[in-house]
């Protein structure tokens, strides 16, 4: 990432250097300027050195405290810490000495040998400054000594403005941004106005949301024996409520906050050991050009001084980090083996039958595979369930599920009128119809197929290319899979019979006849969706923005403000929503077979497009910081002028970037990305949908039965919080590449963040989330391997600083590795530690998976308890139960909060017990 910022920098530079040589760039850069600027290559440094040789080291921190030498209005100084006496209080930069400033009068700015363009006396920063005016190309400041408010106009001012008759610079395109604006208000104005119409309407269906709320609450998460949710204090890293992949989502989170606060605590040990100076280094503002120069100098040289302790944070970080992650991946991993071995999960007496040929509907398709893998493994399964396509048929398979639920329980959609429509009319109908939609309410009346025609639409179905085969135990699936190594032959066709870890709540029967060939187009185009909408969102939106920042005249001093660093917040936030929204389709789109490897898919692509964003983020922020530096003309600690630098490494070693990216990384750490995106996540995604929920069903008495629970039904747990986790764990360990200031803070934030997330994973999936289970470990070892990204990368900073230490403290860019060498040391680093954790990883953690013993529970206890098998999730399987295979009675299909409709028939493996027979 440095890598590409810094480019960015020395294209800058470069583009600088020759705009001064050719003059075609700002003109109110007057010549002394330019000279300076031009006297800042080869033959710079000898100056440089006699100046650093007859300048006495700064021994204590700039401070904005105003001296009290009178003496001082005589001399000019090298980068002085304070401001300028009474007598002579406005400090002016000599024209022919780099970074030294003499104290004048008010009239004396532009005067006495300092630069004579820098004519504004600045009662604001004490400092006689160069002309100002937004959006100014050509700037005239007044000539010294000039009285009256107008001390500078405007005569060509930059692209995108106008000039004023008061010479000021008039934005072209406002009207742009007041257009949004107006109709950002315009529609949020609607919304409320529908809010507020539906809100206030009679509630006349006080049934149908007293029965949404009650299966609202049936659907959470119980404890074992009773209908009761678990205490909201439960342990959840040891406490196995809805399957080990829960106890590992929580523990890898735990991980992180201990991982965290660890390397926090020792750099805080280092710095109260040392020197507190560490907690500034690169943190200290200076509004002024004279405090500017003091800030680098003293910050440049105490980091130097004290570079060894981050080399030797690093060395621990790195260390800590690597080791800690085998440790942590062994432990894990054994957690999965043994709850696998000692709770009866559905997985663990399952074993999926893969490259199945094609059959149809009529043929007795379970019972042929049960025959088959009995003549391979010599073990009698309990059952069959087989994935079929019926890809064309979803939405009749979706009513016909909804069909047989509303049956059972006696319910059925009420027919009847529409409410009557508010004051907004059409425009309120309209969104009501949407809201509803989007949760799957159907108000419409459909066709109801009768029971030939289901049986007939089943029988002419084809299977898809697998199948999962139920064990009568844990044993016996461990036995059929040693069995059928050489595989199961089904009709001539050998057959794979292969473990499966996914629970059968989080398989998409739907998507069964989806093969990896087939899902490698939808890979491809979703691939570039998400590099399509990162390039549309820069040219969309950062593209404006940064020539929104790029009129601002920076070789005038002209700086952007608070207003511009909200912006950039409020594009980060939204570019990460965005993100994730198009992460969260592409996923979708590939159609896996479980929300196991749908997740995994949304992680790498989330983590991806954030990575790549970071870049372009910081990259172009960090240009426009250069420039801004470049042009108000700040030095480097030797006093060398900042756009004189032409290697790349000489400019990110500079304090001033290091402090300038310094602030921004943490910027976009804090609140950017640690705190404002979940801040409104338990409104929007909870409290927000069970409000309005109530309210739409109160106002509609044709809500009812299914369609009111489906419009206060909880919502899915999903496992894309490793995505989050991650990428803020790259963030962090991008901070040890700048000043050290910044290091506690942000990793103080980062624990912050990381608690309140586990606090409200925890209270989120006890309270608000529908029924789950997490048996697999693949997301989870996902997470474990994206690790290696954040290890990589504290290598490759432990690289970049330890050469640095190696350097001459007075001389940019003078370590051990020069120029390009630092960064293919860097880039070799990452690789060599990436492709060696990936392989620890495969070899010595992963085997610890499989490390348990077969527990010796049988498919009829654990089937009794549980409620969602292989069965009862098949939707096809539950209707050929009924309509082609006769049963009696039938596989009743599985609904979070409904298992007490569930019917027990050993015969057919449905061993549910429901709760009100027990």
């Amino acid at each position: 990432m440095f890598k590409v910022a810094a480019l960015l920098l020395l294209c800058a530079a470069d583009s600088l250097e020759t705009c001064s040589g050719g003059g075609s760039c700002v003109e109110s850069v007057t010549s002394d300027r330019i000279l300076l600027q031009t006297a800042a290559s080869p033959t710079k440094i000898a100056l440089s050195e006699e100046t650093i040789s007859t300048t006495p080291e700064i021994e204590r921190k700039p401070e904005e405290v105003q001296s009290v030498n009178m003496s001082e209005c005589q001399l000019d100084d090298f980068a002085r810490p304070d401001l300028c006496p009474e007598l002579c209080p406005y400090a002016a930069e000599m024209k022919a000495e780099f970074c030294h400033f003499r104290c004048v009068k008010k009239e004396e700015c532009g005067l006495l040998g300092t630069v004579e363009n820098a004519t504004i006396p600045d009662e604001k920063l004490m400092v006689c400054r160069h002309c100002e005016v937004e959006g100014c190309k050509k700037c005239v400041p007044a000539t010294p000594g000039a009285e009256g408010e107008k001390y500078e106009t405007c005569e060509v001012c930059m692209p995108g403005y106008s000039l004023t008759e008061e010479g000021e610079c008039a934005m072209d395109g406002l009207g742009v941004f007041i257009a949004i604006g107006v109709v950002s208000a315009i529609l949020t104005v609607l919304i409320i106005a529908w809010y507020v119409s539906v809100r206030n309407k009679t509630r006349v269906n006080p049934d149908g949301v007293e029965h949404g709320l009650r299966c609202r609450d049936a659907m959470r998460l119980s404890a074992p024996g009773g209908s009761d949710p678990y205490p909201l204090n439960t342990n959840m890293m040891t406490a196995n409520v809805a399957g080990p992949g829960v106890m590992a989502f929580f523990r890898y989170q735990g991980a992180l906050i201990t991982w965290a606060s660890v390397l926090l605590a020792v750099w805080l040990g280092i710095v109260f050991a040392t020197s507190t100076d560490l907690l500034v280094l690169g943190t200290l503002s200076a509004e002024s050009p004279q405090l500017l120069c003091a800030v680098i100098r003293w910050g440049h040289n105490r980091q130097m001084e004290l570079i060894w302790t981050k080399v030797t944070w690093l060395t621990f970080a790195y260390v800590f980090s690597f080791v800690g992650a085998i440790v942590y991946g062994i432990h894990t991993s054994k957690m999965f083996a043994n709850v696998h071995s000692d709770y009866p999960t559905m997985p663990s007496f399952v074993a999926k039958l893969d490259g199945l040929p094609t059959f149809s509907g009529r043929d007795p398709v379970e019972e042929k595979l049960k025959a088959s893998v009995k003549a391979a493994t010599g073990i009698d399964p309990v059952g069959v369930s087989v994935a079929w396509d019926y890809s064309a048929k979803q939405q009749e398979v979706s009513h016909l599920i909804e069909a047989e639920i509303e049956d059972a329980t006696g319910e059925s959609h009420v027919a009847g009128e529409a409410p009557e429509p508010g004051c907004l009319g059409k425009f309120e109908e309209t969104i009501t119809g949407k809201v509803l939609n989007a949760w799957h309410v159907h108000l419409d009346s459909h066709h109801h197929m009768n029971a030939q025609e289901i049986k007939t639409m089943l029988t002419n179905m084809q299977t898809a290319h697998s199948a999962y085969v139920v064990f009568p135990s844990q044993e016996a699936r461990s036995q059929a899979l040693a069995a059928a190594a050489g595989g199961v032959n089904v009709d001539g066709t050998v057959c794979k019979l292969l473990p499966s870890s996914y629970a059968p709540e989080g398989l998409f029967w739907q998507n069964m006849h989806v093969t990896p060939e087939m899902r490698r187009s939808s890979y491809a185009m979703s691939t570039l969706n998400l590099l399509l909408s990162c390039c549309a969102w820069t040219v969309l939106l950062y593209m404006p923005y940064a020539m929104y920042m790029s009129s601002f005249s920076y070789a005038n001093g002209d700086e952007p403000g608070e207003f511009s660093e909200g912006l950039f917040i409020g594009l980060v936030v939204g570019s990460q929503f965005g993100l994730f929204a198009v992460s969260s389709m592409g996923a979708k789109k590939c159609a896996f077979h479980s929300e196991d490897e749908m997740q995994k898919c949304y992680t790498v692509f989330y983590n991806s497009a954030l990575i790549l964003n970071l870049v372009m983020d910081i990259g172009l922020q960090t240009y426009l910081s250069y420039l801004q530096m470049v042009g108000v003309g700040a030095h480097v600690a030797d006093g060398r002028l900042l756009g004189s630098l032409d290697s790349l490494q000489e400019i990110f070693e500079s304090y001033p970037v290091q402090k300038s990216v310094g602030k921004l990384l943490f910027t976009y750490c804090w609140p950017c990305t640690f705190l404002v995106p979940f801040l409104g996540e338990p409104f929007g995604m909870q409290w927000l949908p069970w409000h309005m929920g109530q309210i739409l069903v109160g106002n509609d008495k044709r809500i009812q039965g299914e369609n009111a629970e489906k419009s206060l039904e909880l919502g899915e747990m999903e496992q894309g919080r490793y995505a989050d986790c991650l990428f803020n764990m790259v963030l962090v360990c991008c901070i040890p590449f700048i000043s050290p200031g910044y290091l506690a803070m942000t990793f103080g934030a980062l624990i912050i963040s990381h608690v309140y997330l586990y606090v409200y994973d925890q209270c989120k999936i006890l309270r608000y989330v529908r029924k789950f289970n997490f048996s697999g470990p693949e997301v989870h070892y996902l997470g474990m391997q994206l690790f290696a990204i954040p290890c990589a990368i504290l290598a490759a900073a432990l690289v970049f600083k330890a050469n640095q230490m190696s350097a001459d403290a007075e001389v940019l860019g003078s370590g051990y590795l020069q120029g390009y060498q630092v960064g293919a040391a860097c880039f070799g680093a990452m690789l060599v530690h990436f492709i060696i954790h990936l392989t620890v990883l495969d070899y010595v953690v992963k085997p610890y998976e499989m490390s348990g013993k077969a527990g010796n529970h049988t498919y009829a206890e654990a089937a009794r308890t549980q409620a969602a098998t292989f069965f009862s999730t098949n939707p096809i399987h539950c209707l050929r139960s009924k309509y082609v295979l006769n049963h009696s009675p039938p596989q009743f299909p599985y609904a979070a909060g409904k298992e007490k409709l569930m019917k027990t028939n050993p015969q057919i493996g449905a061993f549910y017990v429901a709760e009100k027979s027990m």
